[in-house]
């Protein structure tokens, strides 16, 4: 017989472990697995959720998307606690703005070095988006309510056959003692 043994011996406890509580209680299963994928692709917990497990149809589809949605957001606390690295992976939840920013201004200082004009061009664009230097924004001071009394006083001359003693909304929400 050979020194390596294939198959474990009665009785000996195998080198990994596999029925330890501790490391049981934070596996992932195969279908939570696939759930943090779908989830990845499509973006939708929803969808995801009704992809990978069995859900129960209700005539009201308010309250069946209202399940699906609450056991969807109990799959993915579950799986926040069990391993929150690998959600945070899927999920894209690591990805800031600040690690952007960090990402392309890595990729414009190796561009640089290697004299790669295109992408050193692309990277500068980029950061540019990033901080809306090409964006046009027209800031105006004008109160909509200074719109709205002048496009809604009414004059005499509006109505030059009939001469009365109307009043406008303007003069009625500025004196206090009109009805």
């Amino acid at each position: 017989m050979e020194d390596n043994k294939r198959y474990p011996e009665k009785g000996i406890m195998p080198s990994h472990r596999p029925f330890d509580p501790a490391k049981r209680k934070n596996r992932i299963t195969l279908r939570e697995r696939k759930f943090l994928y779908l989830l990845s692709q499509t973006g939708s917990l929803q969808e995801s959720f009704r992809s990978v497990y069995k859900v129960k149809h209700h005539d009201d589809k308010r309250i069946e998307s209202a399940h699906v949605g609450a056991m969807a957001n109990q799959v993915l606390s579950r799986l926040r606690k069990k391993s929150p690295e690998l959600v945070a992976a899927f999920t894209f939840e690591d990805i800031t703005p600040e690690f952007v920013k960090k990402g392309i201004l890595d990729l414009y200082y190796r561009a640089k070095e290697s004299n790669n004009m295109h992408i050193e061009k692309g990277t500068l664009e980029l950061m540019g988006k990033i901080n809306a230097m090409f964006t046009e924004k027209h800031v105006t001071d004008i109160k909509i309510t200074d719109v709205i009394k002048n496009v809604y006083k009414e004059t005499d001359e509006d109505f030059p056959e009939h001469k009365d003693d109307r009043v406008g909304r303007p003069e009625i929400d500025n004196n206090p003692t009109l009805p």
